[in-house]
């Protein structure tokens, strides 16, 4: 397995665990009967840090639709080298740095982690075309 592909499966756990937070979040918000239903109390999207978590993993949903096709094409390019790899590190960086920063409301930093993650999957095409 290569560190691209490892890189990949540490940001579908990161989607996870994010998941997981919002899935704790609603509950405590809302109640465990309420989270556990069809949720057709609930406003959507939900106000505050709920709304927040909902923010952070629709914009990590979105940026992985260019992430894992590239992922993909290291893997069946069988091309990993350091552009490819530091890309991958740099994406996941920037994306486990981005989630706290959204979730504090701290937005130039936010901004930041989030173009980190665009540098690295820039940086990982460009592993793949040279």
């Amino acid at each position: 397995m290569t560190q691209e592909i490892i890189i990949l499966l540490a940001v579908l756990l990161l989607l996870y665990a994010l998941t997981a937070i919002q899935v704790l979040l609603k509950m405590k918000n809302n109640g465990t009967v309420t989270a556990l239903g069809p949720r057709d109390s609930i406003p959507f999207p939900p106000p505050g840090i709920e709304g927040r978590i909902y923010r952070i993993i629709d914009n990590l949903k979105e940026s992985l639709h260019f992430f894992i096709p590239l992922i993909m094409l290291t893997a069946i390019l069988e091309i990993s080298n350091e552009s490819t790899v530091f890309g991958a590190q740099l994406y996941l960086v920037g994306r486990i740095l981005h989630a706290p920063l959204y979730l504090w409301g701290i937005p130039g930093l936010r901004t930041a982690a989030y173009g980190l993650g665009t540098i690295g999957m820039f940086m990982i095409a460009w592993g793949l075309l040279t």
